[in-house]
């Protein structure tokens, strides 16, 4: 009988324990079950590149008779490209004064009629000048000097082919201002030369250089 009772006191306690575990578990179980979650910010930096490229020298033509006088032109295209949300600006300048030289003889520096690039290019026939105009990729990057209306420079929000010429300095001149990044292609800007020595202006036979140098920076 005492066996009898035992093993029912032992049952009973067995039963005890496991209810109370169970209740336990149901108790706890959504805490750990629950879903929890926590985030991190991933930041990567991304820094500011511009290339240009290197166009081939420039050869003018046609050849300027040295004593009847003539018109020579050529251009070069530097390509500049950028990630810079900020954009970029595109300087000239040349290396010497006057920009155009052969020994001690030059071509004067073109000279403007006033405070703006002239519109229409004009030299006197007793003088030889060297000077040059730009033509962005996008004309709304042209800086306002060499921005016109269909008949002046300076103003409006034209950038007309062959119009609005100045004459270089030794020092950078920026002649492109981007506001925005360019496409992986970049931006093709277009400087063109011209010479002209004047129908009654001497000139001396030789070979005449100008290094003219653009440079890109960002904004």
């Amino acid at each position: 009988m005492n066996f009898v009772r035992k093993n029912i006191k032992e049952v009973v306690t067995i039963f005890c324990a496991s209810f109370l575990f169970f209740m336990c578990f149901v108790s706890f179980e959504p805490v750990l079950v629950g879903a929890v979650s926590d985030s991190v910010t991933v930041s990567q930096s991304v820094t500011s590149e511009i290339t240009i490229s290197a166009p081939t020298d420039v050869t003018m033509s046609p050849s300027i008779a040295g004593m009847t006088g003539g018109t020579g032109n050529g251009s070069a295209t530097w390509t500049v490209v950028t990630n810079d949300t900020s954009g970029f600006n595109l300087a000239l300048k040349a290396s010497t004064t006057p920009a155009l030289q052969a020994g001690s003889y030059s071509f004067a520096n073109y000279t403007e009629a006033g405070a703006v690039p002239d519109y229409t290019w004009s030299v006197a026939s007793s003088d030889s000048e060297f000077g040059y105009t730009v033509e962005p990729a996008t004309a709304a990057d042209t800086v306002s000097s060499f921005l016109d209306d269909g008949s002046d420079c300076g103003t409006g929000a034209l950038n007309t082919s062959d119009k609005c010429w100045d004459g270089f300095t030794t020092s950078d001149v920026i002649v492109v201002n981007r506001s925005s990044i360019t496409a992986s292609s970049g931006e093709a800007e277009v400087v063109k030369f011209r010479a002209q020595s004047g129908a009654s202006h001497f000139q001396e036979e030789g070979t005449y250089t100008a290094i003219i140098t653009a440079t890109a920076l960002t904004n």
